[in-house]
């Protein structure tokens, strides 16, 4: 191939690696045809507008009803007494950290409406103990790792990441 030869152009497209996991995909790149056959690959019937600025923001997330439901017996929540607790401007003192089970609905909106490049697990853990995020992501191990476990085991199976074994303290203690 000459040096001044035009590249052909490619798009990178995600393949998903799992069928049951829709977060496991890898970026490849794939061959577009050369730009001069566009025009005869375009099945649009010529309706195809220049895309403004607007119109490629990404769409917002519909917000759905969630019931609010009231539980009756063992309650969707358990209290992590903190092994180190701590003293936080806007918490106060904090010794131990409830966290509860979100609904699923609340875990998939949080997945809709989070930016692409963003997201992660504390900012869920963050919805569910009420605890910011970046206190979470403040604790010392031992109790990082112990409210980190019980968050885990509260999440919705469809949302959990296939690589789980590391997944919290329960598989110990034999609670869920």
């Amino acid at each position: 191939m000459s040096s001044n030869t035009p590249k052909a152009p490619k798009a990178v497209v995600m393949e998903p690696q799992s069928k049951d996991d829709r977060s496991d995909v890898k970026a490849i790149e794939i061959p577009l045809p050369p730009p001069e056959m566009w025009k005869d690959l375009d099945n649009s019937g010529g309706k195809v507008q220049a895309a403004s600025p607007a119109s490629a923001e990404a769409p917002k997330p519909v917000r759905r009803d969630i019931e609010k439901l009231t539980f009756v017996g063992k309650q969707p929540s358990k209290a992590v007494l903190l092994e180190y607790p701590f003293e936080h401007p806007a918490l106060g003192r904090v010794n131990e950290i409830t966290v509860r089970r979100l609904s699923v609905g609340e875990v998939g909106d949080m997945l809709d409406e989070r930016p692409d490049d963003m997201p992660d697990l504390f900012d869920i853990y963050e919805r569910m103990t009420g605890i910011p995020a970046a206190v979470l992501r403040g604790l010392v191990d031992v109790d990082g790792e112990a409210v980190s476990g019980v968050c885990f085991d509260f999440l919705p199976r469809l949302y959990r990441p296939i690589l789980s074994a590391v997944s919290s303290s329960t598989s110990a203690s034999g609670e869920a």
